[in-house]
């Protein structure tokens, strides 16, 4: 598949498409039926974008001097066939298909909107999604800007845009926000945010034709479009979307006593905008934190090629960090893996060698604060200097094999307490299968006793 981007303009002008005496529009509930839409959140897309449609119309119809209907208003199935020849059968000006998002990496957040990619047809797109992105990003979203798709033998790449066209309908689609996404959760998150989605685009609906409503007490009749289509050619520039070219690591800054650290990424992409990049604390083997790239915006001229990035490790051990970034398209590029390394791993490092040097090399007891040629303090936990850890003291008593009595002291009191350990464990298994051996007899002794019970009883019966 090939995919195309978005043309950068911002000039303001009349809108180009004419609609003639008499505007109708169809809302088209995305899905339906056994075709459910994306499932990464607990409600389905099917249902999400059908209440939504219906807030849209119930807002438009608000409007003078429009038509609207609706390719659906249950839950069935409709082939795409069928729902562009519904917006023919009824003289649609404009179809417009509403959906909820998803990305394969479930990373991805915010809206965009998909146009045809063909004028006049991208023109009339172009503009309305112009609008139509303003009210998204009015709401807070994410903007993920105006995006055209087509096939290998170069007809439209989504089903309802290609027949629409087919129809000469202008057809687009709506992606209101990404299910699937954190950043996103608290636009859809109740059914009255789903029917806020609806209205906007009833008011982006209105912008973009200049309607009036005496109910709603508005006139977007003076409403501005940008100029889409370039003078000489007709249809705005394209360039074929490709992965980003580079993508580099560099670690900049480390702090030895807190774990912070920066980074700067250096990316580029010539054909389209950095979007989003992520980061991974394993060499590339999962993948967190994504976030937009600074200085994005949809309809920016070029992108900013650095970004600076700040991440807190353990220091406790190496942390392989590795990045990758996105473009408006989604296609991605990873970085090279930067071995992130703390001077106090070499300093826990030293202090274990220090530790093994205060062992008595002949019996592998420790020596301690407490400790002077074998003689010992009188009841006190043994106390390990030297050892690796900050502020953190390790204990060692009898519990380990180690006797911290009274009369403990060097190689002897280690052997003996060992050996007596020894008899004592032995001692204890004795009395336990001894302790067994009583318990079966008496069992035993018990049921016979019990049984020549039972045979008299009988016995008296005959």
């Amino acid at each position: 598949m090939v995919s195309f981007s978005a043309p950068i303009v911002s000039l303001a002008a009349p809108r180009l498409q004419d609609t003639g005496e008499e505007l109708v529009i169809v809302i088209d509930p995305g899905h339906g039926g056994e075709n459910e839409g994306t499932d990464t959140s607990a409600i389905l897309e099917k249902y999400r974008t059908l209440i939504t449609a219906q807030a849209m119309y119930e807002e438009l119809l608000k409007y003078e001097g429009i038509t609207v209907y609706m390719t659906r208003t249950e839950d069935v199935d409709m082939s795409l066939r069928e729902r562009a020849e519904f917006a023919a059968s009824v003289g649609a000006d404009y179809l417009f298909s509403l959906h909820y998002n998803a990305s394969e990496e479930h990373a991805m957040y915010g809206t965009e909107i998909w146009i045809p990619s063909t004028a006049p047809y991208i023109d009339y797109g172009y503009q309305f999604a112009e609008v139509w992105l303003g009210e998204m990003s009015a709401m807070g979203l994410h903007n993920r800007g105006v995006k055209t798709k087509i096939k290998n033998n170069g007809d439209e790449y989504y089903g309802v845009i290609r027949e629409g066209k087919k129809f000469g309908i202008t057809t687009v689609i709506l992606e209101h926000c990404h299910l699937d996404a954190e950043q996103d959760a608290a636009f859809f998150d109740t059914e009255e945010k789903e029917r806020n989605f609806g209205r906007a685009d009833a008011t982006a609906v209105a912008k973009y034709f200049g309607l009036k409503s005496t109910v709603l007490g508005v006139d977007y009749s003076g409403t501005e479009l940008v100029q889409a289509s370039l003078p000489d050619l007709g249809i705005p520039p394209m360039s074929f979307s490709t992965a980003p070219e580079t993508c580099e690591l560099e670690l900049t800054e480390q702090n030895e006593e807190s774990g912070e650290v920066k980074f700067i990424i250096n990316a580029s992409d010539s054909n389209e905008l950095l979007e989003y990049y992520e980061y991974s604390l394993d060499g590339g083997e999962s993948w967190q934190g994504i976030a937009t790239w600074p200085g994005y915006a949809h309809n920016a001229a070029r992108n900013q090629e650095s970004a600076e990035f700040y991440l807190t490790l353990p220091r406790e051990k190496d942390t392989e960090v590795r990045v990758r970034v996105y473009n408006a398209y989604d296609q991605k590029t990873e970085s090279n893996t930067v071995n992130v390394h703390f001077e106090y791993q070499d300093e826990l490092a030293a202090a274990a060698l220090e530790w093994e040097k205060a062992h008595n090399g002949d019996t592998g007891i420790p020596k301690t604060d407490s400790t002077e040629n074998g003689e010992n303090n009188a009841g006190d936990s043994t106390v390990i200097t030297g050892y690796p850890a900050e502020g953190t003291d390790i204990f060692y008593d009898s519990f380990y094999g180690f006797d911290v009595s009274e009369n403990a002291g060097g190689q002897e009191n280690a052997e003996n307490t060992q050996h007596g350990k020894m008899r004592n464990d032995r001692l204890i298994i004795l009395i336990a299968i001894g302790a067994g051996t009583v318990a079966t007899l008496i069992v035993i002794f018990l049921s016979l006793k019990k049984k020549g019970k039972e045979d008299k009883k009988r016995n008296r019966r005959k």
